[in-house]
């Protein structure tokens, strides 16, 4: 009831704005959904997503205030079933000169060891001198669906950053999540980045599991760009994902305890039309070897890029089973608002999933801008894997954009 609350006064005060804009996108979907084991059925729902963002919000004591709502609702008629949910609701304000950033209602944290947390709460930010800061929030986890890696009745957490310019950033944090006073996750991590200049950045992260006294994950590696036309990235990245789960949820038994990957990706932007990217992983699964290899080039044969064909190529090889993979697609747009794509994935697995080794994707469709406001769209999806002997999908969709000012 307090969420609903704060989406009613966030309406209310997009009134006062001096800039607001919504957007609303309605879907029509058809295409299987398993019911039961080896059985699937034909649904056919309806999603509408709406979104409202308000900003310049005249309030006496803040320098500025803005208001962010992002909801979701579906409907299908076979049940009837009607479902929804509510992805952000917040208000955010600045004050004190613009050095006390505050926001309450539901929000994702971002940064640190927060792992993009979504929860119902209080975030407070304050920005001192010679760069320094110091953010936290509190509040309850909000375990959102299509997503529900977090279980808990209580989130807190906090960040002390170090930030005197856009070239470097550091920062230490520790995040805490309880569910009726047992620990769920306690994580302390450290954080950096450096634009060191002539094209090279380097960046750094670390998370530590405190329950656990091991790593959950490290990520380092540069970041160089010798020349406009040339990127390269390596790295090294060692993740624990039994620690991203719930510690008292029974899927860290089967989880891997290590994943260790090492390489590297470069993109060459050989011509005006033509760009290359390759990417190499050596990887390491429970210490058992394997490795990613990756290559793909994106064709735009027309000066305006109104046509692009992608293609790629990869082959993947881990202890438990690998794949080769190939992928064509393109897309094309035409004058007056309509562009049309194509996509062709396909799969050869290693070891056969149910009897099935090869698995194909074909998709496609159209998408129409008919005014600044309006616009529409439809694509659809066909193919085969390892759970379906045959997958098909449709999807119709129509978007209004709301002039941006509702003054």
């Amino acid at each position: 009831m307090r969420l609903l609350g704060l989406c009613a006064w966030s309406i209310c005060a997009a009134a006062f704005a001096a800039d607001v804009q919504v957007r609303s996108v309605s879907l029509l979907t058809g295409g299987p959904e398993l019911t039961q084991p080896s059985q699937s059925q034909t649904l056919v729902p309806l999603y509408e997503l709406v979104g409202l963002n308000a900003r310049k919000i005249e309030l006496s004591g803040f320098d500025d205030l803005s208001v962010a709502v992002d909801a979701w609702g579906s409907f299908l008629p076979s049940g009837p079933t009607v479902a929804g949910d509510v992805n952000i609701a917040y208000l955010e304000g600045l004050t004190a000169k613009k050095h006390l950033r505050l926001r309450v209602g539901r929000q994702l944290i971002v940064g640190g060891t927060s792992r993009m947390m979504a929860v119902d709460g209080l975030f407070a930010e304050v920005r001192g001198v010679y760069g320094f800061g110091l953010n936290a929030f509190v509040g309850n986890p909000v375990e959102r669906r299509f997503s529900n890696f977090t279980r808990g009745d209580l989130a807190a957490g906090s960040r002390l950053f170090f930030s005197p310019g856009t070239d470097l950033q550091a920062g230490v944090s520790l995040t805490y999540v309880g569910d009726k006073g047992a620990t769920v996750r306690n994580d302390l991590g450290v954080d950096a980045r450096w634009f060191a200049g002539h094209g090279l950045s380097l960046a750094g992260a670390m998370l530590y599991s405190l329950p656990e006294q091991r790593l959950a994950e490290i990520d380092l590696g540069p970041r160089w760009q010798p020349i406009p036309t040339v990127e390269v990235l390596a790295g090294w990245r060692r993740t624990a994902p039994d620690l991203f789960l719930p510690r008292d949820s029974i899927f860290t038994v089967f989880a891997d305890t290590t994943r260790d990957q090492l390489g590297g990706t470069a993109t060459w932007q050989a011509m005006r039309w033509l760009a290359l990217t390759g990417d190499v992983q050596a990887i390491w699964l429970n210490q058992e070897s394997g490795y990613d290899l990756g290559l793909s080039a994106r064709l735009s044969p027309t000066r305006s890029n109104a046509t692009s064909v992608t293609a790629q190529l990869r082959r993947l090889e881990i202890p438990v089973n690998g794949y080769t993979q190939g992928r064509l697609a393109a897309r094309h747009k035409l004058p007056a608002g309509l562009a049309l794509f194509v996509d062709l994935d396909l799969y050869q697995l290693d070891q056969p999933i149910r009897g099935v080794r090869t698995s194909f994707t074909f998709s496609g469709g159209a998408t129409y801008a008919i005014t600044r406001q309006w616009s529409c769209g439809f694509s659809f999806m066909t193919g085969h894997n390892p759970y379906f002997d045959s997958h098909d999908e449709l999807m119709l969709k129509l978007s209004y954009l709301f002039p941006e000012s509702m003054r």
